[in-house]
């Protein structure tokens, strides 16, 4: 399975394996509006809906029909959907080696360090300078 999704499908598949997390068996378009509102913004059922089929179409979600409404549900779980992102990233980044995936994610930094970084090496620059001044 290839999972290639968009930002917004990317936040509702999110949502919707949040709620299956919380022990929601029936959940429908309105569930997935409510979990994605935020302050700033407020989804349209009907975009909602759309990106929930685009999901169904490829395959990562299934719906039921329920009445007139439908229920949505999740194919794969975050942690599978994750396995086979990373199965993919070491692939075509890291030559099938999961030892320089592991190496790499040993050098990700917080911005706060390297912020932190550039500051101490601008100051022992700047002390390099006076220092050569100096002489």
């Amino acid at each position: 399975m290839d999972l290639k999704q968009g930002d917004l499908e990317n936040i509702i598949l999110n949502a919707l394996w949040d709620l299956e997390g919380d022990g929601s068996e029936r959940i429908f378009v309105g569930d997935i509006q409510e979990k994605i509102k935020s302050p700033n913004k407020k989804w349209a059922y009907t975009t909602v809906k759309t990106v929930l089929d685009r999901l169904v179409d490829k395959e990562i979600a299934v719906r039921e029909k329920d009445g007139k409404k439908y229920l949505y549900r999740s194919v794969v779980d975050r942690d599978e959907a994750g396995i086979i992102a990373l199965k993919k990233v070491v692939r075509q980044y890291f030559k099938n080696d999961v030892n320089e995936l592991v190496a790499c994610l040993g050098r990700l930094q917080t911005p706060s360090k390297i912020i932190t970084e550039r500051k101490n090496m601008a100051r022992q620059m700047d002390e390099a300078r006076k220092e050569m001044a100096s002489r």
